[in-house]
Order: structure tokens, then C-alpha cells, then sequence
């Protein structure tokens, strides 16, 4: 076996893995928003029916947080996966010698611009997108307690008749 076989099967082996769990962390955000989808419809659910579910409202608030964290860590887990077969294909561009195809090697050494508007990475977004859940989580598992979020158009919506003291 050549060199150059090597080398071509190592880029082949890197490649595979690397597609593979780019697939399965796209996968897995999918399946993401779909749970925390169906677990936000049920809490509007609950919500819609007053203070009668307002516990169960609070139990689906801590089950998205949980789902959240999850999630977060299953990504953090693929994350992981991805970059080692980033710095394989890295090594692999670079036993080629020839700087057109440099296409992994460029993209770690392009420098990145610094702030809120600058380019996020797929890892940014998705652990925004998991800390804003898990917030929003946080907010039923407290808020039906407090606040009874059925009252009908035509009622007397005034605060002060719509605050559940426990």
C-alpha cells in the first residue's frame, strides 16, 4: 500500500466520522425543538386551564429544564466527536502538501471576529438556544403559581384578581 492510499483512506475514515456526527448533532437539535415543543404546548395547555394544573405546569417547567441540560451535554458530547475529526482531516491536508485543499486547516486559522453580531458557530447557537429554554422553563415551573393565565376576554382582568397567594 502506497503513501498516498494511506492517506487517501485516513481522509476517507476522518471524513466519514466527521459527516457522521455533523448529521447526528443536527439530528439531535431537531429532536430538541420537537420535545421542547410538545412540552411548551403542554404547559400552555395547563395554563389555559387555571390554577387546577398549575402543578403539573410547574413539573413540565422542570422536565424542559431537565431536557434542556440534556441536550446541552449530548451536544457537548458530539462537539467533541466533530473537532477530533476536524483536527484528522487537519493533519491529513496538511500530509498532502498541497495548499488547495486546505479547506479545515484555513477554517481554524481564520480569525474570528469578536461580539454579538459577529459569525456564531452551529455550537453558539445551539447553547443560546439551550439556555434560553432552560430559562423559559425555569419561568413555568414558577409562574402558574402566581399567576392564572385563564382568565377569559370580558372578565375583570385586574392584577389583583388574577394572583394566586399560595
Amino acid at each position: 500500500m502506497t503513501d498516498n492510499d494511506k492517506i487517501q483512506r485516513t481522509m476517507d475514515h476522518a471524513w466519514r466520522y466527521f459527516e457522521l456526527h455533523a448529521q447526528q448533532r443536527m439530528t439531535v437539535f431537531n429532536f430538541f425543538l420537537a420535545i421542547s415543543g410538545l412540552i411548551s404546548a403542554g404547559v400552555g395547555v395547563c395554563l389555559q386551564q387555571g390554577t387546577k394544573f398549575s402543578t403539573l405546569a410547574s413539573l413540565l417547567g422542570i422536565f424542559l429544564i431537565m431536557v434542556s441540560f440534556i441536550f446541552w451535554k449530548l451536544d457537548q458530547r458530539v462537539s467533541e466527536m466533530i473537532k477530533s475529526a476536524e483536527s484528522t482531516l487537519c493533519q491529513v491536508e496538511a500530509a498532502t502538501e498541497t495548499d488547495d485543499i486546505l479547506i479545515f486547516t484555513r477554517e481554524r486559522q481564520t480569525p474570528r471576529a469578536k461580539g454579538f453580531f459577529a459569525v456564531w458557530t452551529y455550537g453558539k447557537c445551539f447553547r443560546v438556544s439551550f439556555f434560553a429554554v432552560g430559562l423559559i422553563g425555569l419561568a413555568f415551573s414558577i409562574l402558574p403559581h402566581f399567576v392564572d393565565f385563564s382568565a377569559k376576554p370580558g372578565e375583570d382582568n385586574t392584577p389583583y384578581k388574577r394572583v394566586c397567594i399560595l
